[in-house]
């Protein structure tokens, strides 16, 4: 089996089809407005850290957790990491998107030192599947060479305010 990330290159997208479902590479999210993103971690299989994390490379707006504002990570690739190990079971995070986007994903902890976060890597991908109205549950597969799409599994559901 050929990595997820060069599988979403080679066909110029992130979405792909395999083995007779969608695959993904992040969820996107760009409706301008404010929005309350409600996390919840399902179950994870795998014996590394596991993480969502939220990239907010165009993203222009305000983000608030647990009610106190957040900047804007810096760098050249500004993403938040909300590891599972160290997260609530159920958490929220406040968005006001003013414009661009941002796109939630996956990742793992390789190395096993909690510093380097490994998103749109190797095997990481997920499937999407649609709960309900911005009601999504995520099967994730972590960069491991496997296909298993168990490795994390979460739900985001999305309310306007």
């Amino acid at each position: 089996m050929m990595m997820f990330s060069e599988q979403f290159l080679e066909q110029g997208s992130y979405e792909i089809e395999y083995n007779g479902r969608k695959v993904n590479a992040f969820f996107t999210f760009d409706r301008k407005g404010e929005y309350i993103l409600k996390f919840k971690f399902i179950s994870t299989s795998s014996e590394l850290g596991q993480a969502i994390i939220i990239h907010w490379d165009s993203f222009v707006g305000q983000m608030f957790i647990n009610g106190t504002g957040v900047k804007k990570p810096k760098g050249r690739f500004p993403q938040t990491v909300i590891a599972q190990k160290y997260a609530p079971e159920q958490f929220e995070i406040k968005v006001v998107l003013e414009s661009g986007k941002f796109r939630i994903c996956n990742g793992s902890d390789l190395l096993g030192d909690e510093k380097i976060w490994r998103s749109l890597y190797g095997g990481c991908a997920m499937i999407i599947e649609e709960l309900g109205e911005n009601h999504f549950r995520m099967h994730c597969n972590d960069h491991d060479n496997d296909d298993d799409f168990d490795d994390m599994i979460f739900e985001l559901h999305i309310s306007k305010i």
